[in-house]
């Protein structure tokens, strides 16, 4: 049976990085907040949010992400459904993104990684961070140029959601678990 402890004990095993390990939680939390708006299994969700990259830090290049993570998944016997949205979110996979848990996961991932670099900047972290907020920092080139501003309004258009609408819900999402997502030794 897949559960969110087994999913973190996963996580663990495979990621030692803490950047790393608190991006795949808050889009975990991210997906959380998406199955709750698509009335879907929350811990399924938050499970495939949290490991979409746990295999990155030993595989790092588009040769071997997602793959090698998937093919221990298969073995853990996790649902189709995860597979196929942990592939989606590589573009380069060739897995269509069909469902609402695979068109989640990839609008939330570069935009989580987008409101936690916010987030460190701000003097209230989350607190006063709103759709607008979110919108102006994306125009600027310079800050947390790793993240593909390319992504974030592909994930927006397949989900077919109002834009505000989607920074509001995953800023929230992540507000709401900010002590979790501050290196907390219980998660991290």
């Amino acid at each position: 049976m897949v559960s969110r402890e087994s999913a973190m004990q996963l996580l663990h095993e495979h990621v030692q990085s803490q950047s790393l390990r608190t991006h795949c939680l808050a889009v975990a939390y991210a997906m959380e907040a998406y199955a709750d708006y698509f009335q879907e299994d929350r811990d399924l969700w938050f499970i495939t949010g949290l490991l979409h990259d746990f295999d990155y830090e030993e595989f790092p290049t588009a040769e071997h992400h997602p793959f090698e993570g998937v093919k221990i998944l298969r073995e853990k016997g996790y649902p189709a459904e995860t597979i196929d949205a942990i592939l989606g979110h590589a573009e380069y996979s060739g897995v269509k993104r069909t469902s609402n848990m695979a068109k989640s996961l990839f609008a939330v991932d570069e935009l989580s990684g987008f409101i936690l670099a916010l987030a460190k900047v701000r003097p209230g972290n989350f607190e006063g961070m709103s759709a607008d907020s979110v919108k102006k920092a994306l125009k600027k080139k310079g800050f947390a140029e790793a993240i593909s501003r390319e992504d974030v309004a592909k994930g927006i258009k397949e989900l077919n959601i109002p834009e505000n609408l989607h920074y509001e819900r995953v800023i929230n999402a992540l507000r709401d678990h900010s002590k979790e997502l501050t290196f907390s030794s219980k998660y991290i």
